[in-house]
């Protein structure tokens, strides 16, 4: 069965019936997302897109006047090479109105500072700092979960009490890794690995067969640490895995679960210093994205956000993008193969804004008409809507959407991660990521491993306990 059917028959399991108001007039989890921001490389930038004042007639009588539309921004990439800009002009034309991009390279950072005043912006990118409680004091209401359910995928990502704040404005397949085809090829390899062993053989074929390194850390940049924590749901096989291990107040880190399963691999595949770049202290994420294009690099652990990113630095120089693959997880359930499907940031409108009606246009109108997250390899949000090609590998592949957290539950995950500083998406220093990476790279085996996990567990057990009683 091909990919795009496969999701397609998923999300229609999951779809509601019922009445599906229009969007746009409706009126009046969280940290799952983390994963999934892109990695954006220039600096704070704003862009203003100009009507040019010779618009033709507006669709629908909806002209409004030439009003400015505040949009905060992660992509300060798009802002700066004027695709974004360009594709807005679409929108700008249609309804009669400037749209005004502000870009962040620490995105989630300045804006969560910006929101503390009630001037941020009238459409952004909705903050994982954000706790889905208080979504409601910062975000106008799009809609109710059965109304947005029935059109977009993961609907219930920025919902709190029935409510949908946010869209998604594209997704990705979490679980991942990113390789070159044509190293892997030359390394002998014919088939992908399923199964954890599989992988590191495969590492090891390429480094006997290729000068590649096999697989490349981008240590230094820790934020690619977290990259290993979007494998954990897929490798779980379980759309409700968070949910049981609160519910059940399972170790986080028992060795048969997914946790344990995902970063016991990333601490093998680290410890061996003949799988890996010579000095993991002095990564370079700007030239890996060049070296994995070249087959200098054969494998990194990224989301399928990247794959676009490496292909267009590929093109550049002159390297084939083909070469450029992504892979599920290698860690097998009973004999199969999942993962899960995840959105990037949730686009909201500011409860502050005067622009609520052409905010909520200008989401319809991202997700919908632009064409922007088919052209940066997205899963669309729109149910139903066409694969990238380059998710050919996920064939076999059974693909799910983790479940909304029970009523109870709500954003108790988030908040046991946040106050137990256990972070697995954090980019600290201090955090256990961090230290697993060093105690590889030292050597310290299995027991240092050990070692860790135990320190994890104590500290998650003690907070969740404290926060579910």
């Amino acid at each position: 069965m091909k990919i795009k059917k496969i999701v397609s028959m998923l999300f229609a399991l999951t779809m509601v019936t019922g009445c599906m108001a229009s969007f746009t007039s409706c009126g009046g989890d969280e940290e799952k997302t983390g994963s999934s921001s892109t990695a954006s490389n220039n600096s704070s930038n704003a862009d203003e897109s100009k009507d040019d004042g010779n618009s033709e007639e507006k669709t629908d009588g909806n002209d409004f006047g030439g009003a400015t539309l505040k949009v905060l921004t992660h992509r300060t990439d798009r802002i700066e090479d004027g695709s974004l800009k360009e594709v807005t002009k679409e929108f700008e034309e249609k309804y009669n109105c400037k749209v005004e991009y502000q870009g962040f390279t620490d995105y989630a950072s300045d804006v969560s500072t910006m929101m503390s005043t009630d001037d941020y912006g009238d459409v952004l990118m909705i903050p994982d700092t954000v706790k889905v409680k208080d979504l409601g004091t910062y975000f106008e209401p799009l809609g109710t979960y059965e109304e947005m359910d029935a059109k977009y995928n993961w609907a219930n990502q920025k919902m709190y009490d029935d409510t949908v704040y946010g869209v998604a404005i594209g997704g990705s397949i979490a679980g991942g890794l990113c390789y070159n085809k044509a190293t892997w090829e030359e390394a002998g390899i014919t088939t992908l690995p399923k199964t954890e062993e599989e992988f590191i053989e495969c590492l090891e074929k390429i480094r006997d067969n290729t000068d590649a390194i096999p697989y490349y850390t981008n240590f230094k940049d820790t934020w690619a640490l977290a990259q290993w924590t979007s494998l954990v749901n897929s490798a779980s096989g379980n759309s409700n895995y968070t949910n049981e291990l609160l519910a059940e107040k399972k170790d986080v880190f028992a060795e048969d679960s997914a946790h344990y399963k995902v970063f016991k691999l990333m601490y093998d595949v680290f410890s061996d210093p003949t799988l890996i770049e010579v000095d993991p202290n002095t990564t370079d994420w700007e030239g890996s994205k060049a070296a994995i294009g070249s087959g200098t690099i054969a494998t990194m652990c990224m989301g399928s956000w990247a794959v676009t990113q490496f292909q267009e630095v590929a093109e550049t120089n002159g390297d084939d993008p083909a070469n450029i693959g992504y892979m599920p997880c290698p860690i097998s359930v009973n004999g199969v193969q999942y993962a899960e499907s995840a959105p990037d940031y949730n686009m909201g409108i500011n409860i502050h804004s005067e622009q609520k009606d052409l905010g909520k246009l200008y989401i319809e109108w991202y997700v919908e008409d632009s064409n922007i997250a088919y052209n940066e390899g997205y899963v669309q949000t729109v149910k139903g809507s066409e694969m990238p090609e380059y998710l050919e590998a996920f064939e076999n592949v059974e693909l799910f959407v983790s479940d909304a957290a029970p009523e109870d539950l709500v954003g108790v995950w988030d908040q046991i991660d946040q106050e137990s500083e256990v972070g697995f998406y954090l980019q600290d220093s201090a955090n256990f990521k961090v230290r697993l990476c060093e105690a590889a790279f030292r050597g310290e085996g299995d027991e240092g491993f050990k070692k860790i996990a135990d320190e994890i567990n104590k500290k998650w057990n003690a907070t969740r306990d404290s926060v579910l009683g």
